[in-house]
């Protein structure tokens, strides 16, 4: 399937979200009791997500930029462990501050954001180095 095509579908799909979304209830107090509008949201962010997503892998093979030996495949690999560092660190701090100032409740929240992360990269660690050989 061709980008464009991938995009008009993904534009049609966020066209329907955005009018589900007008039919929806836009008092409502939480998404739970507007049905509409959460269908709507979804059908607008989850379509363009996709195909942003196809996209940009899609260049990315065309120009080159998968193969592991290319300059730009190092540097976005380092940018992203670079920016998993910075998450890592801005999320103790969030909880940091919602332990000081928020309730218990949001603070857990944020250190649990921080353990997944962490955990996550040592779970993808390990996985690489076994598939590796090491």
């Amino acid at each position: 399937m061709k980008t464009s095509h991938v995009w008009l579908i993904a534009g049609a799909f966020a066209l329907g979200g955005l009018v589900l979304q007008g039919w929806g209830n836009a008092e409502a107090d939480n998404p739970l009791h507007d049905p509409l509008g959460s269908l709507g949201m979804l059908l607008v962010i989850l379509p363009l997500t996709l195909a942003l997503n196809i996209t940009m892998r899609r260049r990315r093979d065309a120009l080159g930029e998968s193969s592991p030996d290319s300059v730009e495949f190092r540097a976005a690999q380092q940018a992203r462990s670079q920016a998993y560092g910075d998450a890592v660190i801005l999320g103790t701090v969030l909880f940091a501050v919602l332990a000081i100032v928020a309730d218990t409740l949001a603070a857990l929240t944020a250190m649990a954001f921080v353990t997944l992360a962490v955990g996550a990269f040592w779970v993808r660690y390990r996985l690489a180095r076994r598939a590796l050989g090491a």
